[in-house]
């Protein structure tokens, strides 16, 4: 005859089925039971938004929602709640469902992936859920498979997915939030939604949930919500905006001051001022807001250059740069060959730049070189005897966008000793660079030279450049706009701007315990 159990072992017990129980049921519990696992060492901290989001996995699990989509900022939680602890809530209840994970990186898919397969395997969930185990020899870094029937499979976007039939599919950040402005990677992310991903599960009645921060009109959110039906739609901005926003479920935005924050343990005033400071207006509208601007103008505000007084001596330049932009034409159809020179000095403690001379032009090739190589003569800056410091001097660097047009003048120059440089811009477009362009604008770190005979105006040779900046992407030409975005990405890229070093953080909870940085990296 086995001894009786102890009162305090017995209500242990009790509690212990309580809460498996309770985890079972509610997502959020789980959640909380788990997250020694998920993080440990790290404090959960609880925020409204949390269960939010929770509810409405649930209502995909029990069939009372088909497809959701999730609009959140990234480092709240969104990928711990979705894709690792979700699929082992769902395996608690019933092992034999088949759940594909995909991100725009396989990194990233195979990660969460990890974390799931950390929860099932622990002491924790096989004391509570004995009966979901990994198959042996089916357990891989990219698909693992339980004894039950249910797998776990991790893919990039664009990766792949033939051959599979799950029931539940999580994209979670389809879009790098670097690339997703570059109309052939948002375009190929597009494809993979509609051609690959679409077809699968179909045989199954397969759930899609789909979790991002909003990065482009055109984006895989966007294309959901003009192109779609069938999802229901959970947006939580930053900031509360005004919007009574509801799902099947009701309204879900408990907040009703305009401007208070999403999570304010985590993201404070001064951090999240700090983020649109990093972002620029485009990023904070979409990144944090979930409400991305169409790209019609305005990307590049030129009322955000300041104006060096007039009657106040230029500052010493530490470092001048030549920027051009080249077409190697005299027809006046298209884009001519533009070249704005830059001047870094330090203005307050704190390193600016200046736009010291700007022209465009048609000139065939011969021409173009000539001009080039006389301009690299050129001295910039007011010599005062005073200062030491202060003394004209001639440009230090001349960059060049290394496309075809380009690639002569570079060779040239270079034969001639002038030290010109490439400028490669990768997948980005010009939208694209337009974009990482504008935060630094938009910090009132660029300058340009106030006019002498109209105060409060910039002068009369910059005109044309301004007005070509603000009008962008619509106006007639851009070799201005691409004169000064690989500018300033060169010179930010070379160090030169004093501007905070941001990391990548996403929803890494460990980064809670550090000091707040900028999670939203572009």
């Amino acid at each position: 005859m086995s001894a009786a159990l102890s009162p305090s072992v017995m209500l242990d017990l009790i509690k212990r089925e309580k809460d498996r129980r309770l985890a079972q049921r509610d997502l959020m519990a789980f959640t909380r039971q788990s997250w020694d696992i998920i993080e440990p060492g790290v404090d959960f901290r609880e925020n409204w938004h949390l269960n939010v989001i929770s509810e409405h996995l649930m209502a995909v699990t029990s069939g009372e929602v088909r497809n959701l989509v999730i609009n959140i900022p990234p480092g709240c939680m969104k990928s711990i709640l979705t894709s690792v602890a979700w699929p082992a809530w769902m395996w608690a209840s019933d092992a034999s469902l088949r759940i594909m994970g995909a991100s725009y990186g396989a990194d990233l898919a195979i990660r969460d992936s990890a974390k799931t397969r950390d929860i099932i395997t622990s002491d924790w969930y096989a004391e509570r859920w004995p009966d979901v185990k990994i198959k042996p020899g089916f357990d891989q870094k990219m698909k693992y498979e339980l004894t039950e029937g249910g797998w776990r499979m991790a893919t990039s976007v664009g990766g792949r997915a033939t051959g599979e039939h799950p029931d539940v599919k999580i994209v979670d950040d389809p879009h790098n939030a670097k690339q997703a402005e570059s109309d052939a990677e948002r375009e190929s992310a597009l494809t993979w939604f509609d051609r690959t991903l679409s077809t699968r599960g179909q045989s199954r009645n397969a759930s899609t949930v789909v979790v991002m921060q909003r990065l482009h009109e055109k984006d895989i959110t966007g294309h959901i919500l003009a192109d779609l039906t069938g999802y229901t739609h959970l947006c939580i901005p930053m900031e509360f905006d005004g919007v009574r926003r509801k799902t099947f479920l009701g309204a879900y935005d408990p907040r009703t001051k305009q401007g208070e924050l999403l999570w304010p343990e985590m993201f404070d005033d001064t951090s999240v001022t700090e983020l649109k400071q990093l972002l620029g207006t485009y990023g904070t509208s979409g990144q944090l807001q979930q409400d991305p601007t169409p790209a019609e103008g305005g990307i590049l505000k030129s009322k955000h250059f300041q104006l060096w007084p007039a009657k106040q001596p230029l500052p010493p330049f530490e470092f001048v740069l030549q920027s051009y932009d080249c077409a190697f034409t005299e027809k006046t159809t298209g884009d001519p060959t533009a070249c704005t020179v830059w001047a870094i000095f330090t203005h307050q403690g704190q390193r600016n730049v200046m736009l010291i001379d700007a022209w465009d032009e048609h000139l065939s090739y011969p021409d173009l070189r000539s001009r080039a190589i006389k301009d690299w003569s050129t001295e910039y800056g007011t010599p005062s005897p005073q200062d030491g410091m202060r003394r004209a001097r001639r440009p230090d660097r001349m960059l060049v966008e290394a496309k075809a047009s380009g690639l002569s003048l570079l060779q040239d120059l270079r034969l001639a000793r002038v030290p010109a440089v490439p400028y490669n811009p990768g997948n980005a477009d010009k939208i694209s660079r337009a974009h990482q362009t504008a935060p630094t604008l938009e910090l009132g770190l660029l300058w340009i030279p106030e006019s002498g005979k109209n105060p409060g105006q910039p002068v009369s040779w910059a005109s044309a450049f301004l007005k070509q900046v603000g009008k962008f992407p619509v106006a007639e030409h851009d070799d201005y706009v691409d004169t000064l975005t690989q500018a300033v990405i060169y010179l930010r890229n070379d160090g030169w701007f004093d501007l905070p070093r941001a990391r990548e953080r996403d929803d890494d909870p460990r980064e809670w315990r550090r000091e707040k940085v900028n999670p939203y990296a572009a």
